[in-house]
């Protein structure tokens, strides 16, 4: 019986299949057609779910997702029917032997990016009807729009904008003299950017981070009032020429393009207002209270007149070239594009905007945006080939999880990535495309350890909770979940803990998903964890116990991985985590006091020999 489990004596008797998937840690890539296709914080790769589903359960078998974000396992569903390279030599590497099959899935989701996007990329629009839905687009784009993109090349001949560095304006704290970040704070051959600024009028330097920013007053004409910002200005101009690249200085022609679109543009849309949380920066936020104060004035005005073009196609169509919008909305239409150095480059590095986080720098960058869907489309058309065969069915429930309309011991199952206390305000951040939808994510059901909601660590275990007993509720009673967290702070690992032991649940096995990418936040911050713990639960069996402490089993996984180079050491402090959780003990170091210990027990032993 090639089942993900059975029931024996009251246990769950999990398969080889399972056990191997759980030996090692699992890669998950953060490249390829699906993870390309639209960005989202803490994505993981459908292809790495769906080994795990084919794996564990058999050929018309149902799955869910209480956070499905993305909607990555919904996807990972309809893949088992039809299995990419990728996932058949996943499964080979990990010597399980998969049931391909048609699966479905059940997906509850609060926000209604994720859901709509997840909705749209599953509606089994060919690859050649999405192809020729964006040729179609992208044409009458060019013919509505393209004239805003219009600039002179250094030749004097007719061009069309590529990008735009926008820079940041400065205020001599000596003189009060305004300077521009672009033209005494950055250097080229190579690019640099300094911490320091020199003024040009009276001399003085001054440090970068400690000076204020200049603002401006200007006429509002979507709110129809006068406004005040930070006060930038055009610096340097990216375009080409008959497919000939080049690059200059700022001229007057370009800002006297962009002021006459400003006060001159006539925009669709009734004003949307940011609700402002945890990541508001009274600093780089200055002047934002509504949606288009995020975006340049030509790129609000594209992005209204394109969202606007895609209701002219029918319901499947319109729906795919509204997610193609939005995919490359947030991250590439808005001023929190950037560019970045990287050494020894002669030039700037165009970036996408930081994710998990609503940041603008000093250098803020304004993209041609129908040049930009043209290279978007592309891993969309190979995703919807893909799928296009796929038979199984995808219910996207966008509502909370805490009490599903889903059948009692109905799913075989749970495949699952919680949202991760403080980590990422997910409805914050995606508002930016949100509100290019009809309604927003309800923060009332968000589960999110959050100032602004006013919600501490105990209604963040409450509400994680209420979710994990409709996990037990609906999961068929020989099956399990599997479950992805990832938490820095050993109060988020002990509320996600106690959550389990409250719905009756327990960790059986663990394992980390290993994102061969770390994302931002993990490569930055002090006490980012590298891996993510992936967990097997099951219900609880009241006789098992612990006799091992916190430290020893710290002690042991740094043992077993004393030979691993100081990055790998990183994934310690995972292992650990997922150890604690799985003999019932708990998490007693955040990752910055393990780094921090690992530290001192290095010193110490080098000391000794």
């Amino acid at each position: 019986m090639n089942r993900g489990s059975i029931m024996e004596n009251n246990k769950i008797t999990i398969t080889d299949n399972v056990k191997k998937l759980f030996a090692k840690p699992l890669p998950s890539t953060r490249s390829g057609a699906f993870y390309n296709t639209f960005p989202y914080p803490t994505k993981i790769s459908p292809e790495t779910i769906a080994v795990y589903i084919a794996a564990s359960t058999e050929p018309g078998d149902t799955v869910l997702d209480t956070f499905s974000g993305s909607g990555s396992t919904g996807i990972a569903a309809l893949l088992c029917e039809f299995p990419t390279e990728k996932m058949i030599q996943l499964a080979e590497e990990f010597d399980v032997k998969p049931k391909w099959g048609r699966r479905n899935a059940h997906l509850y989701e609060i926000g209604t990016y994720g859901s709509f996007a997840t909705r749209a990329l599953s509606n089994r629009l060919s690859a050649r009807e999405y192809r020729l839905a964006v040729n179609d687009f992208v044409m009458r784009a060019e013919d509505k729009v393209g004239k805003y993109y219009k600039a002179i090349d250094p030749e004097g001949n007719q061009g069309v904008i590529r990008y735009i560095v926008w820079t940041e304006i400065l205020i001599c704290p000596n003189c009060k003299e305004e300077i521009s970040y672009y033209e005494k704070g950055v250097s080229k051959n190579p690019v640099k950017f300094h911490n320091k600024v020199t003024c040009p009028r009276c001399e003085k330097e001054h440090l970068v981070d400690r000076m204020q920013f200049a603002t401006e007053n200007y006429n509002d004409t979507i709110l129809k009032k006068t406004m005040s910002r930070k006060k930038r200005k055009i610096a340097w101009v990216y375009g080409s020429t008959n497919g000939k690249n080049w690059d200059r200085e700022a001229v007057s022609e370009d800002q006297n393009l962009y002021d006459e679109i400003e006060a001159n543009g006539e925009f669709i849309n009734e004003p949307k207002e940011i609700e402002w949380g945890d990541l508001y920066r009274s600093g780089y936020h200055y002047g934002i209270t509504y949606l288009h104060h995020f975006y340049t004035a030509r790129n609000y005005r594209v992005m209204e007149q394109l969202w606007k073009l895609t209701e002219e196609y029918e319901t499947k169509a319109s729906e795919a070239l509204k997610l193609l919008l939005l995919s490359y909305n947030s991250a590439h239409c808005t001023m929190m594009t950037r560019v970045v150095a990287k050494k020894s480059s002669k030039d700037f590095v165009l970036t996408s905007a930081q994710s998990g986080v609503l940041y603008i720098s000093k250098l803020p960058v304004e993209k041609n945006i129908i040049l930009g869907l043209k290279r978007k489309a592309k891993p969309f058309e190979k995703v919807y080939g893909l799928l296009e065969r796929c038979t199984g069915e995808i219910v996207v429930h966008n509502c909370s999880s805490a009490k599903m309309a889903t059948a009692d011991q109905s799913v075989d199952l749970v495949f699952t990535d919680p949202p991760f206390g403080d980590f990422i305000p997910y409805a914050e951040v995606n508002q930016i495309n949100e509100l290019w939808l009809p309604a927003l994510a309800n923060r009332t059901d968000e589960i999110i350890v959050s100032t602004s909601q006013n919600k501490g660590i105990d209604k963040y275990q409450e509400m994680l909770t209420s979710v994990f007993r409709e996990i037990s509720r609906v999961i068929k009673i020989d099956k399990y979940a599997v479950v992805v967290f990832h938490a820095a702070k050993s109060s988020i690992w002990n509320a996600f803990a106690s959550s389990l032991k409250a719905a009756d649940l327990e960790i059986e096995m663990s394992n980390i998903l290993d994102k061969t990418q770390a994302s931002f936040k993990q490569v930055v911050s002090k006490g980012g964890v590298q891996g993510d713990p992936l967990f097997l639960i099951k219900r609880r069996d009241s006789s098992e116990e612990t006799c091992s402490t916190s430290l020893e089993i710290f002690e042991t996984i740094l043992a077993q991985n004393a030979h691993q180079s100081e990055m790998e050491m990183r994934r310690c402090y995972s292992l650990y985590v997922g150890k604690c959780l799985e003999k019932g003990v708990d998490v007693s170091m955040d990752a910055s006091e393990a780094y921090e210990y690992m530290k001192i027990r290095k010193e110490k032993v080098a000391d000794a020999n």
